[in-house]
């Protein structure tokens, strides 16, 4: 019984953990302005320009006028890096790159597809 009860402690605090470790990362990422988002590229590797462009491209859009409301646009590179957070595990990365939107809440949006950013600011 009390081996039981130890085992259930026990993944409880793991959790616990997991959940504050995602806290933690998203307040570091999000936004401190309540109208303004902040664009973060997760990926194994720094995306080649093309993709940079196209990123660019698709937050430049007049139609949406996307650019008034984007304050960063970051990259995390996850390979090869040594971060203070395990970003793929914590935020259930599987396939990179991955766009998050942030705003002063947390994450609003997320997605492996640049073209559905023009979509969330519609």
């Amino acid at each position: 019984m009390k081996k039981n009860i130890a085992i259930i402690l026990s993944v409880i605090f793991i959790l616990i953990g997991c959940s504050s470790e995602k806290d933690r990362i998203i307040n570091e990422l999000k936004s401190e302005d309540e109208e303004m988002y902040i664009i973060v590229v997760f990926a194994d590797e720094l995306p080649g320009g093309g993709y940079q462009s196209d990123i660019s491209n698709a937050i430049s859009d007049d139609s949406y006028k996307i650019y008034e409301n984007i304050s960063e646009v970051a990259y995390i590179i996850l390979e090869g890096n040594s971060h203070k957070h395990d970003y793929k595990n914590t935020l259930q990365i599987n396939e990179t790159p991955e766009i998050f939107i942030f705003d002063n809440k947390g994450i609003v949006f997320r997605t492996t597809e640049i073209e559905e950013l023009g979509g969330f600011f519609k």
